[in-house]
Parts: C-alpha cells; structure tokens; sequence
C-alpha cells in the first residue's frame, strides 16, 4: 500500500475497530473467538480494498465481519457469554452479563438484529442494507427478539423474587 492509502486505512481502523469488535463480540459471545473473528474480519476486508484505487466503506467492513462471524458460528456454536457494556458499577454489570447471556440464547437471525441495533447503534433501515433483507422483516425480527428477552429476564426476576420469599 502507499503511504497515502496506508494512513487513510489507518484512520479507517482506528473509527471502525470498535464496532467490529462489538459486533463479533455480541455474535459469538466468546472473547477469544471474538478475537480471532476480528482478525479474520480486518484480513479479509483488506483483500477487497487491496486495488489501484481503495475505497474504505464500513458497510462493506460490518458486512465481512457477518460473514465470518456466520462462518464461525457455522463451526463452532458458540455458547458462553461475555460482556459487552464497559460500565463499571456492579449492579450494571450483573445486568450486563444477564442481557449478553439472554442474547446467547436467542436464535442466530434475532441475535443478529439486536447486535446490529443495540451494539452498533445501526437504524432499522441500516440493518436492512447490512443484510438485504425487507425492513418487515427486520422490525419482525427485532420485536420478536425483544419480544423473547423480555419473557425471559421477566421470568428470570420472578425465580429470583420466589427464592427470596422462600
């Protein structure tokens, strides 16, 4: 690469690191797969912007970073959850570690939407370019996955509430 193209990809790097790691994070659950889904994502983006003249696109960039998360979870399953919120205070993280255990469980398609949305602050219609798919059928994936955290914490409370009167 150029000097010129290499610090523009540089900067491009340093804006989208984050949000690539928060979204193999969120998907895979796992930090050490996350690490390697992250390192796979940058070496394989690289391959597309390697040309006369790069163009550096963080659409594309979330887009290789679906795949080889897909590809991943393909071969893995991953099933262990970490933390995606970097709060500090302990209450905040006991709920942080619930969410991202809760998000785990959802199917593959819903967790998929709930990351885009939540972790990478993606708008519905974002989320729709980013997978190709009606915004109908995103905002039906993103209420039933609500829809299923919701039954899920709620009921989670309500054990921990019964425990407590016992």
């Amino acid at each position: 690469m150029e000097p010129a193209v290499a610090d523009e990809f540089e900067r491009f790097y340093l804006r989208n690191e984050g949000r690539v790691g928060r979204f193999v994070l969120g998907m895979l659950g796992d930090a050490a797969l996350a690490v390697d889904a992250a390192q796979e994502t940058w070496l394989r983006y690289l391959r597309y912007v390697d040309r006369a003249e790069p163009r550096f696109d963080a659409v594309l960039l979330v887009a290789v970073a679906r795949n080889v998360v897909r590809t991943m979870w393909r071969r893995t399953r991953p099933e262990f959850p970490a933390d995606l919120t970097r709060q500090a205070d302990v209450g905040s993280f006991e709920e942080s570690v619930l969410m991202t255990d809760l998000i785990t469980r959802l199917p593959y398609r819903e967790r998929e939407v709930i990351v885009l949305h939540y972790a990478l602050d993606l708008s519905l219609e974002e989320i729709c370019r980013q997978t190709k798919e009606p915004c109908s059928a995103v905002k039906s994936r993103l209420y039933r996955a609500r829809r299923r955290l919701r039954a899920e914490y709620l009921s989670g409370e309500e054990k921990l509430y019964a425990a407590q009167r016992e």
